[in-house]
């Protein structure tokens, strides 16, 4: 195959008016521009297209001078934005070479605010997209947190180590990472863990562990310092995180662990959900735009996390075909929750009885947002089939107290848990108020079973009938330990106290829908009343 003739020359305006006349009946060739020196710029015509070639450590296409009647091109450019072009892709193949081929795909599609082509701007988007490819790559190579972990566990466990951790520290740290406020990260690789992921962890670890809240938080700092500080130390290129900082070393946790006594009262939570019901069609004081200060599926949400005490992510993970009717109840309108093994915080298959009454305004409140179409029974409204967000029922609590982000700085918020003597309180502190509840009514050990919590059988007499065993099983509490936690359900147990606990919230929650209560610093409203208007 011959070789394409190549020919100088000074490509003007007076010149490229010429070539562009008839650009291609010459047939194949190169024009090698004379203006641009040494600068390595040729205009090859090959076929029905005229292309610039910067000719530096290789030829690149630059853009196109002419293309053959009919055919379409969006990159023609003139002699003079060639040579600019040119001058950067020398520049940039001499920096990084990899990034000529993102700047030049940005630079004829990325735009000023005049809609001219925009070098600066193209090689913005190609930096910002080429250092996303990178790191995607570094992150593909890097290992997951759960790797580390069980690569930790794995070497301080051999026994030639140099300080062989003990079995129970090692089930420490698996419960620790295996705890749901990390179900979003387990999985990552730790190339993209970053201090405020851990730093929101630890808090909402603090927040979701009830009187061992600070102590968990501890445990989870300990075992992000632990893990990271180890695979750092030890396995720092074959993890990848060669190139990366130590951000965890400043990872601290500094509450004191003082016993959390926060705890509403059954009648506070009645008003809270009396509250929540009036504001299901109104909005909250000094808001705009909103229809509605809580939406169906949230109150539905807050409704049976105070109807069942069940910890904020277990309660959520329900789906409609988890809640069926309790047949073995013998008495009807009795419903039985299931969840799955693994959901809940021991990893257990776990049921709960509903008793009637509770079960009717539960399947009433769910029914409002099974419009959605999702399989959960407390469904997100933002589409892909999700369960509602963990954090949406403590929000709706937020928005009643104006302790969100958008009351922060508006005069106009209203606290109105504060306007109607109720002290703030979070969706996790009714587990204490259950526990509470039941020692007043005389069966302590009805929380252990609601909240989860095996009843721990010590050693009890095994000749006990089953007709003793309710009796010893109602006074006893449960030992929260790791060896207590078991597959027992007591079920006879959990629909006593299901049904004691279910009916005072209820009945909280009726006496104040016909009570006056505040929902704005002026005045107050009947709530029952406005429960019939919507009614009708």
């Amino acid at each position: 195959m011959a070789a394409t003739p190549s020919f100088p020359a000074d490509i003007t305006t007076g010149w490229m008016k010429r070539f562009l006349a008839d650009p291609f009946s010459a047939g194949d060739r190169i024009y090698s521009d004379s203006i641009s020196e040494r600068k390595a710029l040729e205009l090859r015509v090959i076929g029905k297209r005229a292309a610039w070639v910067s000719r530096y450590k290789g030829s690149t296409t630059i853009g196109y001078a002419a293309v053959a009647k009919g055919m379409t091109e969006t990159r023609l450019i003139t002699p003079q934005e060639a040579r600019n072009l040119n001058e950067i892709v020398r520049a940039l193949r001499d920096r990084d070479p990899e990034i000529v081929k993102p700047f030049l795909a940005n630079y004829y599609s990325v735009f000023d605010v005049y809609g001219r082509r925009d070098a600066r701007k193209a090689l913005e988007a190609a930096e910002k997209g080429l250092a996303r490819a990178r790191g995607e790559e570094a992150h593909a190579a890097a290992w997951t947190l759960q790797q580390a972990v069980d690569n930790w566990i794995e070497r301080r466990s051999r026994p030639d180590n140099k300080k062989p951790i003990k079995d129970t520290y090692a089930a420490e740290v698996r419960t620790v990472f295996g705890r749901d406020e990390f179900v979003d990260v387990i999985g990552l690789p730790i190339t993209k863990l970053t201090s405020k992921i851990a730093e929101d962890i630890r808090d909402d670890v603090r927040e979701n562990s009830g009187v061992s809240g600070v102590s968990m938080a501890k445990k989870a700092v300990r075992g992000f310092r632990t893990v990271l500080g180890y695979t750092y130390q030890h396995h720092r290129g074959q993890s990848g995180m060669e190139q990366h900082q130590p951000w965890w070393l400043m990872l601290t946790e500094d509450s004191v662990m003082n016993a959390r006594d926060r705890q509403p009262t059954i009648d506070e939570i009645g008003k809270v959900l009396a509250l929540g019901e009036y504001f299901l069609d109104h909005r909250l004081p000094g808001r705009t735009g909103v229809q509605h200060g809580v939406r169906d599926n949230v109150f539905s949400a807050f409704v049976w996390i105070m109807i069942t005490s069940q910890r904020v992510t277990a309660a959520l993970a329900l789906q409609h075909e988890d809640v069926q009717p309790w047949t073995a109840k013998g008495e009807e309108g009795w419903f039985q929750a299931m969840w799955r093994d693994g959901v809940m915080k021991n990893r257990k298959r776990f049921v709960l009885p509903i008793p009637p009454r509770a079960a009717d305004v539960l399947t009433h409140f769910m029914l409002k947002s099974k419009h959605i179409g999702s399989k959960w029974a407390f469904p997100s409204e933002d589409g892909d089939d999700a369960q509602i967000d963990r954090n949406a029922p403590r929000l709706f609590l937020q928005r009643l107290a104006a302790r969100d982000d958008r009351a922060k700085d508006d005069p106009n918020a209203v606290d109105l848990l504060a306007l109607n003597g109720i002290e703030y309180w979070s969706p996790h502190d009714v587990r204490r108020a259950l526990t509470t509840a039941m020692e007043t009514w005389g069966i302590p050990g009805g929380a252990s079973v609601v909240l989860s919590h095996t009843i721990d059988l010590g050693e009890p007499d095994k000749k006990m009938t089953d007709a003793q065993f309710e009796v010893w099983a109602r006074n006893r509490v449960a030992k929260i330990t790791g060896e207590s936690y078991g597959d027992i359900q007591h079920m006879k147990l959990k629909g006593e106290a299901m049904l004691l606990w279910s009916n005072a919230v209820i009945d909280a929650w009726e006496k104040w829908r016909a009570q006056p209560i505040f929902v704005d610093k002026d005045k107050k409203v009947i709530v029952a009343d406005e429960v019939e208007k919507m009614a009708a």
